[in-house]
């Protein structure tokens, strides 16, 4: 297995999303979103990998917590909580985009979506200007 390192998990989640929007244009619409999930968590584990210290062992009870599918807990072990309170606070558009990607998880693969559901969410990712993933990404 590959190690995760922080660019490691940048790569995956640029290429993820990729695939996403891959997928949705060839009307493949749950995997789309399904997969969309998936940058989210690998963005924000990027975020996290960055607060790892080199030549020091990480508390356990934290490295435990990170190997969760919960974007809103990841949200806050990537230390962003507050910035995205903020955003939202800010950005109204911002705020939409996040409770729409906030409602995903991993169950998500038991569930057909449509496609107003998974374009939504690969916008509310790619928005350039108030973007998910490209918030996250500012924070690389």
């Amino acid at each position: 297995m590959e190690v995760l390192t922080k660019n490691v998990l940048e790569e995956l989640a640029t290429a993820r999303l990729r695939e996403a929007v891959s997928l949705f244009d060839d009307g493949h619409c749950s995997g789309a979103y399904y997969l969309g999930g998936y940058v989210v968590e690998l963005a924000l584990k990027a975020c996290i990998s960055a607060s790892f210290q080199p030549d020091a062992i990480p508390d356990k009870r934290f490295v435990e917590k990170i190997y969760v599918h919960d974007l809103k807990k990841l949200v806050e072990l990537a230390g962003l909580e507050a910035e995205r309170r903020e955003k939202i606070s800010a950005d109204r558009l911002f705020a939409a985009h996040w409770e729409y990607i906030a409602e995903w998880s991993e169950n998500t693969r038991y569930k057909v979506t449509g496609e107003g559901t998974s374009r939504s969410f690969i916008e509310a990712l790619r928005d350039p200007d108030h973007g998910v993933f490209e918030w996250i990404r500012t924070h690389w």
